[in-house]
């Protein structure tokens, strides 16, 4: 965390669905949350709310830890809000 940020953004879980990997077959975790983009100093104003709805887990591979799955899910988060920034920006 930078304490000199001038920007926050806070995540707030909706929904978890943790999945389930049973060896031969599996299902990625969801995760639903609210991002909200608040100033540092005054975090009750919010300058923008995005909603990010059942980003999956990446499980290829299969996962049978539910606390990775569940990783997963806001690690696809929080690259789906990097990509969709970047196209806004250029």
């Amino acid at each position: 965390m930078n304490p000199n940020a001038k920007y926050t953004v806070v995540v707030e879980t909706i929904w978890i669905y943790p999945g389930w990997f049973a060896g031969v077959m599996n299902q990625p975790s969801k995760v639903s949350t609210l991002l909200k983009f608040v100033e540092s100093a005054n975090p009750s104003n919010i300058l923008l709310t995005v909603e990010a709805s059942k980003a999956p887990g990446d499980n290829f591979i299969g996962l049978p830890n539910n606390n990775d799955r569940i990783a997963e899910g806001y690690a696809k988060t929080g690259k789906s809000l990097a990509k969709m920034m970047d196209k806004k920006i250029d």
